[in-house]
């Protein structure tokens, strides 16, 4: 919201006058990670949340004694904690693998004095906290000893972190997912102990996710067998139940799995769409959910946890919230906000400002183009449907503007280069399945458009080459090694994984070549002028440099990614600044991955597993913006309508003809048309209509009928009913192109 935004500036503004600046004033820095050199930026502003209540595909929920919520998901890298009622209390936590950091988290739960245990799958370990996050201790690494772990982790929202934990009297057990165990440790990580081998027999495993426990039993979900175990604190096997379906005593993958107090056991189903209630001895109780992101609905559930109550929390990871229910299955309340509402970012990966100040953002892991309004940085729109062999978007990142206004979105998943015009429209797709434009793609997340050569340059990321485009859409050059065949090099003209590609107007590229750790500038012909930089830390040195962007006096921006910086460069790559180091606080990253220069001179850093975006104000300013909204011109193209007719019959009883018109882009239409009875040739005209449309909102056009018409229609019919309307539509566009069509339809008096 507005008001939400205007916190976190105001906040970010009292944040940069460096009241508790403990840490920078100690290293005498400006700002965090400029060194011995002037802060770069004058102010700050955040847009986006990182967590605050936001979920990201959760997988994780517990609730203490004294009815708090832990909530931990696989794309914030942060415990979130709500009351039980839903409020946002506070959170810990970022991406990384040091004390009090995570990968993707698999699990959660807490003890009798409600300190809090979490699986890091990533870094496969348990960290230890108090209930307000403070660090405690942490245990395990990857391995297959007792002690050790392999959860399974990733980034990939299709491939959820392994892992399950629970907590009861002194000991906690872990679901070693990998390793097909249960391992049981004390309150501290000591005196372990595991049973289970990978099997289908009673008592061994096939990748076990969930675990329960209480003082006498212990309740694992066994994900691939589709079955539910239960076992004696020490590992004695006492009862399964569970097949692969969807009937009574049946489960898809269950996931997570809690215990009430009356040792009733919950199971998250988790490709069935539901919870599963069993009775103390695992026979079936009920079950409720079902497909679906009402309330009360499911999909994929993966986590649940009961309260002292007796209502249960379920994780709703595709729906990114925590869905209450009493021991019946009836719905309570929603906790969380999903990831997926206006503003709001997961792992962005593309960033540009278009001549007007509006800035664009690849919401990546959303599939969607998220814009917002210049100066304010306010939610304006959103984009998921693109056009071509693909009909939305699939992991988008890079965008480049072309002034003149067409958009560059370089859709990763879907291999090809969507162009839009800068409302939206679709207007064609470079590369694809069929490689379209004459190359096909692999990993090209990063475009940037040449407008004085009218060219489009195309970092193609795992074919080790840059590629460019002329206006046609026709591939002009490849370059990079053996003629940009896709091998990698580290040769002048070669490449190894470029990320990133920036050009000035006279078609002059820079390349961020990012496994070598260098920017190489090229000519408008692909020569090679200069390249700087290899793998470092100390200024001008990357670790991954992975987007670039130029400003008006032809300054180099790099992201520096594993430095989590910005360092500034000339364009012969003379270093003259950096800002940022790692962490989550205003003016810190965690591996940022685009960059982009507004018109005001305003620096965007997307910081993508903060899921956040930066705006950095610096001192001198850009060249200027176009007013708000005069940008793009018009698409010059003629008018598209959709007409449709709501009710085709009493034309006669309310003496008119009602249509609904809409135009894609806007236009100005006339409206006319006749009935006739059917079977009779003479045509009676009716009122015509004229009137503008807005873009892509329907308008009610009315065409009335005369007493004289209406009295022929009503001689021709005499006892009859049926009648044929024709309808002609005179379509003007904002450029004066126009359309004209015509539709015919059967209506009754």
């Amino acid at each position: 919201s507005r008001a939400a935004s205007a916190r976190r500036l105001c906040a970010l503004t009292l944040a940069l006058l460096w009241a508790g600046t403990s840490a920078q004033a100690a290293l005498g820095e400006a700002c965090p990670g400029s060194g011995t050199h002037p802060c770069p930026y004058a102010a700050a502003q955040i847009i986006g949340q990182r967590a605050e209540g936001v979920l990201r595909f959760p997988e994780a929920v517990a609730v203490d004694a004294q009815g708090n919520v832990y909530v931990a998901d696989q794309l914030s890298y942060v415990v979130e904690k709500f009351t039980d009622t839903g409020a946002f209390v506070g959170e810990w936590g970022s991406y990384g693998g040091g004390h009090g950091q995570f990968g993707p988290i698999g699990g959660i739960a807490t003890d009798a004095a409600s300190n809090v245990y979490v699986v890091d799958s990533s870094h496969n370990r348990i960290e230890k906290f108090d209930s307000n996050g403070g660090f405690l201790t942490a245990w395990g690494h990857q391995g297959g000893e007792i002690g050790e772990f392999n959860f399974g982790s990733s980034q990939d929202f299709t491939k959820p972190p392994g892992g399950g934990i629970a907590v009861a009297g002194s000991y906690v057990y872990v679901a070693d997912s990998g390793n097909d165990r249960i391992e049981r440790f004390n309150l501290s990580g000591g005196e372990p102990m595991a049973w289970g081998t990978h099997g289908s027999d009673l008592g061994q495993f096939s990748y076990p996710r969930g675990v329960a426990a209480n003082e006498t039993e212990v309740i694992v979900s066994d994900d691939d067998n589709h079955r539910i175990e239960r076992f004696d604190p020490n590992g004695a096997f006492q009862a399964a139940v569970g097949t692969h379906g969807s009937g009574p005593g049946q489960f898809g993958f269950p996931y997570g799995v809690a215990l009430d107090a009356a040792q009733n056991v919950y199971v998250a189903d988790d490709i069935n769409h539901r919870v599963v209630k069993l009775s103390p001895q695992l026979a079936f109780l009920g079950a409720w959910g079902g497909f679906g992101s009402k309330p009360g609905q499911l999909a994929f559930p993966r986590a649940l946890a009961s309260d002292p109550a007796g209502d249960t929390y379920v994780a709703d990871t595709a729906n990114d919230r925590i869905e209450v229910y009493d021991s019946s299955g009836d719905y309570l309340r929603t906790l969380g906000a999903s990831a997926r509402g206006p503003g709001q970012l997961t792992a962005p990966r593309g960033l540009a400002v278009d001549p007007a100040g509006r800035l664009l953002a690849s919401d990546t892991v959303g599939n969607r183009i998220e814009t917002f309004a210049a100066g304010s940085e306010a939610f304006a729109g959103q984009w998921t449907a693109a056009g071509g062999h693909a009909a939305s978007f699939n992991t988008p990142a890079g965008i480049a503007v072309d002034p003149r206004g067409v958009l560059y979105v370089a859709d990763i998943a879907n291999a090809r280069l969507v162009q839009l015009w800068g409302d939206g429209t679709f207007l064609s797709e470079i590369a694809g399945p069929a490689g379209i434009g004459g190359a096909q793609l692999s990993g090209a997340g990063s475009v940037a458009v040449a407008s004085g050569p009218d060219e489009t340059f195309l970092a193609d990321t795992g074919h080790n080459r840059v590629l460019v485009y002329g206006p046609e859409g026709t591939l002009r050059a490849r370059w990079g090694a053996g003629g940009g065949n896709g091998a990698a090099g580290s040769g002048p003209g070669e490449f190894d994984h470029p990320a990133a590609v920036a050009v000035e107007g006279n078609g002059t590229a820079y390349v961020a070549d990012t496994a070598n750790n260098r920017i190489v500038k090229l000519s408008a012909g692909g020569e090679v002028l200069s390249t700087w930089g290899s793998r470092g830390t100390v200024d001008g040195r990357f670790h991954t440099p992975n987007a670039l962007a130029l400003d008006a006096t032809g300054n180099v921006y790099v992201l520096d990614s594993e430095n989590n910086r910005v360092q500034v460069f000339d364009g012969d790559g003379h270093f003259l600044t950096k800002w940022g180091q790692r962490g989550s606080g205003f003016g810190f990253f965690s591996q940022p991955g685009a960059i982009a220069i507004g018109c005001n001179g305003s620096v965007y850093v997307a910081d993508t597993n903060n899921n956040r975006i930066e705006r950095f104000d610096l001192a001198a300013s850009g060249g200027g913006c176009l007013a708000p909204g005069s940008w793009p011109p018009p698409l010059d193209v003629a008018p598209v309508l959709k007409v449709s007719l709501p009710r085709s019959s009493g034309i006669l009883a309310r003496r008119a003809l009602a249509l609904d018109v809409s135009c894609q882009r806007g236009c100005r239409v006339l409206v006319s048309a006749t009935l006739a009875a059917i079977g009779r040739p003479r045509q009676v005209a009716l009122s015509a209509t004229a009137r503008g449309l807005p873009a892509a909102r329907a308008g009610h056009v009315r065409l009335r009928i005369g007493p004289i018409g209406l009295r022929i229609l009503r001689r021709q019919l005499a006892r009859h009913t049926a009648m044929r309307a024709r309808v002609k539509i005179l379509a003007a566009g904002p450029t004066g192109r126009r359309t004209t069509i015509f539709r015919t339809y059967p209506v009754r008096r």
